[in-house]
């Protein structure tokens, strides 16, 4: 059997899986778990399964987060059964253990969950056109709405306070002030730029608190590449990454997904240029978005949609910086000055949209 890595063979064979397991292979996506694809064989016929082992040095309370996981594929799922017209659309199947649990921990401590592969699907890093963007939004859409009857006060905060901007600049004005990596000298430009926009990072956070906006529970980790579409690329079919479900705003998953979607390069695009607003691609988040949503959000929610990305934008590209300045601790890093480079060009998207400022409210406006 070819192997990936360390693992626990033992371990994955506790999940309620027939057969054994032929092959694994580590699947490299995303900045915080670990991601295998195993192939289990039982009686000559190979099924493929996602095994996954959850950073519980970011997730500290795995009950919570398994418990909300549970919560939220069940209530997706009770929507898609009762809407007939949802029948290319599923969501994520956790697979038990043989003794009925959502997970497991192996000898080393690793916390380990299993999922089944959802076959025949593909997703874009970098969003190909209006047709997709028009897509991820309208099941971001469909998605918020199925979970609006969910009270958010039920599910756990699985990353306290992930999204919540102020919070998130205090933390990154203390490790400035540390500068316990010395690193603030080779970031002098960046730091100049958060400072000056220090009040962005906490708009939504405090319409949030001051209740001029509901709490709802949503993704919050709205990026293209967490929406698979049928093997055409034409239908969204499933939202991934659903470990940060929990309260917060439908505005944080508009304004991340426009930050990843309407600005047609990587995250770590180090050439500049290329980070403009595509406007046909913006549109098509905006119509698709609108049309399964527009109508349950409140005035004050829909005023605050066309500043939302460049929130979503300053925050991440805030904790980049702030990470890069601890010293590389929480996201995955591929070179030396990866989080610095994600940092620059997270800021490059918020130069970006203020110059589009006036063209994105108007194609909002439109829509109202």
């Amino acid at each position: 059997m070819e192997q990936a890595r360390a693992v626990p063979i033992a371990t994955l064979s506790k999940f309620d899986i027939p057969g054994t397991l032929f092959s694994v292979e580590e699947l490299k996506r995303g900045h915080i778990n670990r991601t295998f694809v195993g192939v289990w064989e039982d009686k000559g016929v190979r099924k493929r399964y996602v095994h996954q082992v959850v950073n519980h040095r970011i997730f500290e309370d795995i009950e919570g987060l398994m418990h909300n996981l549970e919560v939220v594929t069940r209530t997706l799922q009770s929507q898609f059964d009762s809407s007939p017209a949802a029948g290319h659309e599923t969501t994520l199947t956790l697979v038990p253990t043989r003794d009925g649990r959502s997970y497991i921990q192996d000898e080393a401590g690793e916390f380990w969950r299993t999922f089944e592969y959802i076959e025949g699907t593909t997703s874009y890093d970098v969003c190909p056109g209006p047709e997709a963007a028009r897509e991820a939004a309208a099941i971001l859409g469909r998605f918020q709405k199925s979970l609006f009857s969910v009270p958010p006060s039920s599910l756990a905060d699985t990353i306290p306070f992930f999204l919540h901007g102020g919070r998130r600049f205090k933390a990154f004005e203390e490790s400035l002030r540390k500068d316990a990596r010395s690193r603030a000298s080779r970031a002098r430009d960046q730091v100049e730029f958060a400072l000056q926009r220090k009040e962005l990072s906490g708009t939504l956070s405090s319409a949030l608190e001051s209740g001029a906006i509901p709490a709802r529970v949503c993704h919050n980790d709205m990026k293209l590449n967490n929406v698979l579409f049928d093997a055409d690329g034409r239908r969204a079919v499933c939202l991934l990454d659903l470990d940060t479900c929990m309260s917060g705003t439908p505005l944080f998953d508009f304004g991340d997904l426009v930050r990843n979607t309407a600005i047609p390069c990587a995250e770590d695009e180090q050439d500049l240029s290329k980070v403009v607003v595509d406007m046909d691609l913006y549109a098509a988040i905006c119509e698709g978005y609108m049309n399964e949503v527009g109508s349950s959000l409140t005035t004050r929610e829909v005023e605050l949609l066309p500043f939302a990305p460049r929130v979503l934008a300053f925050v991440l590209g805030t904790r980049f910086l702030t990470d890069f300045l601890n010293g590389d601790t929480y996201f995955r890093i591929h070179r030396p000055e990866h989080n610095l480079e994600r940092a620059r060009t997270q800021f490059a998207v918020v130069e970006a949209m203020e110059r589009s400022e006036s063209r994105m409210s108007e194609i909002l406006q439109a829509l109202r």
